[in-house]
């Protein structure tokens, strides 16, 4: 039974990335004893990383597969990112500079921003860097750093430093691995420092979120509620939460 939980934990990190020990024992409905003793297993045997709360994957683990995993989240409610994406198109003006975060909903919305004149983008994500310097005319600021492979984006200090060379950005459009009243997290603590910053350096925060996030607390902060201006996402997010985050001044939008 340990060696099978053991083996679950490791599965759950290939998705997620990163955990919290509490979520843990919660999910296998164990003490936190018992999980604090197979984390150490895995980490004596170099299976998994220990980080303040949680675990998250080894540092120089790999991830072959990385394209294929960003097809498929891609591919995962496609049809609410693509809706999401459109509506967040309305909220972006012609000649702004925006910052683009990573995540398949923001990838869904560089698809659209052809449509749009005259935009200075700023992006850590070399696939949405990619999908725009193609297919539009706008200029395009891929943030500069170390590339993290399992994420496809770049990171580090050399990332952060990148940042000081812009005096202002109108907007910054994020995503989220998982949102609740409290703010938006993520699982990846290599793009949570550039998140934050472009964050504190932009006039206005939109968050496109689909359903499948709400209720997920992931390892990481990168974004308390009230730093959100508008969040959009789609019809199948929980109405409860959308009225809590509604109270706090946030602008929600359905698409």
């Amino acid at each position: 039974m340990k060696d099978q939980r053991q083996n679950e934990i490791i599965k759950l990190l290939s998705v997620e990335k990163s955990v919290k020990t509490e979520s843990l024992a919660s999910h296998f409905n164990v003490s936190m004893e018992t999980i604090r003793r197979d984390i150490n297993t895995l980490e004596r045997a170099g299976l998994i990383r220990k980080v303040y709360g949680g675990i998250c994957l080894p540092s120089d683990t790999v991830h072959l597969t990385a394209l294929d995993n960003w097809n498929e989240r891609l591919n995962q409610y496609h049809g609410e990112k693509v809706r999401i994406a459109t509506k967040a198109l309305e909220l972006i003006p012609d000649y702004c500079v925006i910052a683009l975060d990573i995540g398949t909903t923001a990838y869904e919305l560089a698809r659209l921003l052809g449509q749009k004149r005259g935009l200075s983008v700023i992006t850590n994500s070399l696939l949405i860097a990619g999908e725009l310097a193609r297919n539009t005319s706008h200029k395009v600021y891929c943030i500069g750093g170390m590339v993290s492979p399992d994420e496809i984006v770049t990171c580090g200090i050399y990332a952060r430093n990148f940042l000081s060379n812009f005096a202002s950005i109108n907007l910054f459009v994020g995503s989220a691995d998982g949102i609740t009243p409290k703010g938006i997290t993520e699982f990846s603590e290599a793009v949570v420092d550039i998140k934050c910053q472009l964050i504190a350096c932009a006039d206005k925060n939109i968050a496109l979120v689909d359903h499948s996030k709400f209720g997920k607390e992931a390892l990481f902060v990168s974004c308390p509620m009230q730093k959100v201006d508008t969040l959009v996402t789609d019809g199948k997010a929980p109405q409860k939460e959308l009225d809590i985050i509604r109270s706090l001044g946030v602008d929600v939008i359905v698409a």
